[in-house]
């Protein structure tokens, strides 16, 4: 009975080290295949300042497929503040501008329990419709108090912070 006990236990002991090999192994392999699906982050990828006068600036920018409605807004005020700071100025008025979104089609890794479609074929994956904001603001900078009557009008120093 104690013989017949100790197999039994062995056998327990290699099923249980094969589970968890293979458990371990599903988690290595899923580590690695983890930076092709992470969504981008950080700031909207690139912006271009141009100077249309003397006191006159275009700042376009393109974000990122993360990047929000808001977020370019946000970070388009706060390098026109940058811009304004840097020239030695203290406030600026946006005279114009847009944030425009456009639709792109991204494929996304197949995530289904089968590598087959039900034609038979190997499934490739899908695609997902997600928005890109990109926009642009025209603005000019000034010296001295900002104009508390202009809603257009942004302290530099209290948008750099």
């Amino acid at each position: 009975m104690k013989i017949l006990y100790i197999r039994m236990a062995m056998k327990r002991n290699r099923i249980l080290t094969a589970a968890v090999t293979l458990a371990v192994g599903i988690c290595l392999s899923a580590c690695s295949l983890t930076p092709g699906f992470r969504k981008e982050a950080g700031p909207p990828t690139s912006h271009i300042v141009t100077r249309i006068g003397e006191a006159a600036y275009r700042i376009d920018l393109q974000g990122l497929a993360s990047t929000s409605r808001h977020g370019v807004t946000s970070h388009l005020l706060k390098r026109a503040a940058t811009v304004t700071l840097e020239a030695g100025c203290d406030y600026f008025i946006v005279s114009g501008g847009e944030v425009r979104g456009e639709n792109e089609m991204q494929s996304t890794p197949f995530a289904g329990s089968s590598p087959e479609s039900p034609s038979g074929s190997l499934a490739e994956g899908t695609a997902r419709l997600s928005q890109r904001y990109s926009g642009s603001v025209l603005f000019q900078i000034f010296k001295g108090e900002k104009p508390l009557d202009n809603p257009l009008a942004f302290d530099a120093r209290a948008l750099a912070r």
